[in-house]
């Protein structure tokens, strides 16, 4: 006897199936990882100058490069918060009977 979980029947149930993303939200989430990646070498570029300022015991940069990269940071929060706060929208197809009901009226 076999468990589901052996079978692998659980990944055909419908709480699993995946929809396909509509046309070219594939790209746009890749071009927005893209960024967040360069942002965040870039914000690990600055804080490794920032240290080595430090220990030059040069510390007019020190701050304005940690504020840089603070700015970075608290720009990445932001786009975070406003990607949570933006509804998702799906197109929806409709059925070939609604259509047809609806261009007969």
């Amino acid at each position: 006897m076999s468990t589901p979980l052996r079978t692998g029947a659980w990944i055909n149930s419908e709480r699993h199936r995946r929809t396909t993303p509509p046309p070219g939200e594939a790209s746009l989430v890749s071009a927005a990882l893209a960024v967040g990646i360069l942002l965040m070498g870039l914000q690990l570029w600055i804080l490794t100058v920032a240290l080595e300022e430090f220990q030059r015991h040069n510390d007019a940069r020190i701050y304005l490069l940690a504020g840089i990269s603070a700015l970075i940071f608290v720009g990445g929060l932001a786009i975070r918060w406003l990607l949570k706060r933006t509804p998702s929208v799906r197109r929806t197809s409709v059925s070939r009977s609604r259509r047809s009901s609806s261009n007969t009226r």
